[in-house]
């Protein structure tokens, strides 16, 4: 009995904060003042390339929202969330990123979108980033190498913003 009591308190205590829906894969943090902004990321976006448009018009007061939710590896559309602190803008975004491109456990895609929303934030920063993994994993050895060479495709928002 006293271990039922305490699974539904920590299930109420994680909806009331809005951590993380049941499935463990939809994080919401921030409470009711982001809930209409995670809800239009994580269903009302219809259209692959918009999917991070809900998080980047929220601006600078979603940042550390989304800096709570993109730490949780099995979070759904992560790369849109990580894609959007680069084009918020945000340099307080910029410490979650590092640990994420320098987490060798870390998918090299993940490695490669938290250094391309660096090169975003601060380019100078981004390039010294690159620099570090010429011949890293993958996605985050392409990614360098286009920071390099400075290819302007990086830090253009998609067409259809």
């Amino acid at each position: 009995m006293r271990t039922i009591f305490i699974a539904i308190t920590a299930t109420l205590l994680l909806s009331r904060t809005g951590t993380a829906l049941a499935d463990g894969t939809k994080y919401r943090p921030g409470g009711p003042a982001f809930a209409r902004v995670w809800d239009a990321f994580y269903t009302d976006t219809p259209h692959e390339p918009e999917l991070d448009d809900p998080l980047i018009e929220a601006g600078s007061k979603m940042t550390e929202a989304i800096c709570d939710a993109v730490v949780h590896k099995d979070m759904m559309y992560r790369r849109y969330a990580i894609g959007a602190l680069g084009f918020i803008g945000d340099r307080r975004a910029v410490a979650t990123l590092e640990k994420i491109m320098d987490d060798e456990s870390e998918k090299d895609y993940f490695r490669g979108d938290a250094l391309q929303s660096i090169f975003r934030i601060d380019r100078a920063l981004g390039s010294r980033y690159a620099e570090k993994y010429p011949n890293g994993p993958d996605y985050l050895k392409m990614i360098s190498a286009r920071i390099k060479r400075s290819e302007t495709w990086l830090t253009e928002p998609s067409e259809e913003r």
